[in-house]
């Protein structure tokens, strides 16, 4: 159900920032409006041609930012739907591979499958979470909790294969799947660590000031008391395009435009007890 704090957050990328940012350039416009009528006439101070290669530049900038950070939030999307796809298929050959199996070994590795998605999403969100630890044995949450619970699954796998349930080359298959996991972590550990650089963003933000500064003294003169609304509704798609950036260039915050994490771990979650530990398909 969309609800009216949620329609906000989407069309209004930022908060208070984009509207803060919006009512300084609504402000700024109508102060420009003011001089322009009743002091120096704006068309004397700037031209449509410098203004009009402002606008195109920065706008080439945009776009390449905009594209940059979709980028990030692509691959994130990817690496998410292959953390769904690793698991089931470990899920499923470890539950039709090892015979017998006793039904506790399979709710210990529906635990650690489940929890490390979990453990991942905190993880990149740099927040602590106590979710099943306790049960895993895990009780220090300063660790790497996801590398944690790998080694358990890797553990489980060799305990497997200690009681000759399993052969080498069912190992194998299973550890192809095992081995994903930390690979899924170690890229997206990649994009959360590797922000794209803060004095490129800095110098956007420079220019996007400088062209809603010298937009207001070039329409002033033509549109006069139009120009605030001019302003911004040409602010909202720079501004917010800006901060819609921001947002999607870290992909695992919990924030309306980033990748629905909890609603994957739930998948997760859900696959792996329906595969895992529910009676059909034995």
């Amino acid at each position: 159900m969309v609800t009216f704090k949620s329609l906000f957050r989407l069309l209004v990328p930022g908060g208070m920032r984009l509207i803060w940012s919006l009512t300084g350039a609504v402000l700024y416009s109508s102060l420009v409006c003011y001089i322009d009528s009743h002091a120096v006439p704006s068309a004397q101070i700037f031209n449509a041609s410098a203004a009009l290669s402002i606008s195109v530049v920065f706008g080439l900038l945009l776009i390449f930012r905009n594209n940059s950070a979709y980028e990030r939030w692509w691959e994130g999307r990817k690496l998410w739907g292959q953390l769904v796809n690793d698991s089931r298929n470990l899920a499923i050959k470890l539950k039709c591979t090892v015979e017998p199996i006793d039904r506790v070994d399979l709710i210990i590795a529906s635990n650690l499958m489940s929890s490390f998605a979990e453990s991942l999403k905190t993880h990149l969100r740099l927040e602590r979470s106590g979710h099943r630890l306790t049960q895993l044995g895990i009780s220090d949450l300063g660790q790497h909790v996801p590398i944690a619970i790998a080694q358990r699954l890797y553990r489980l796998i060799a305990i497997l294969r200690q009681r000759e349930k399993i052969s080498d080359w069912e190992r194998l298959q299973l550890d192809t799947h095992a081995k994903a996991l930390m690979d899924i972590c170690g890229a997206c550990e990649r994009i959360v660590k590797s922000p794209i650089s803060a004095s490129y963003k800095l110098l956007l933000w420079f220019g996007l000031i400088l062209n809603i500064g010298c937009l207001p003294w070039l329409l002033a003169p033509v549109f006069h008391w139009l120009v605030p609304l001019i302003v911004l509704v040409s602010g909202y798609f720079l501004f917010g395009l800006e901060m819609l950036a921001e947002e999607v260039e870290r992909p695992f915050d919990d924030l309306p435009n980033d990748l629905p994490l909890d609603a994957i771990c739930l998948t997760i979650n859900t696959s792996m007890i329906e595969i895992l530990e529910n009676e059909y398909g034995t």
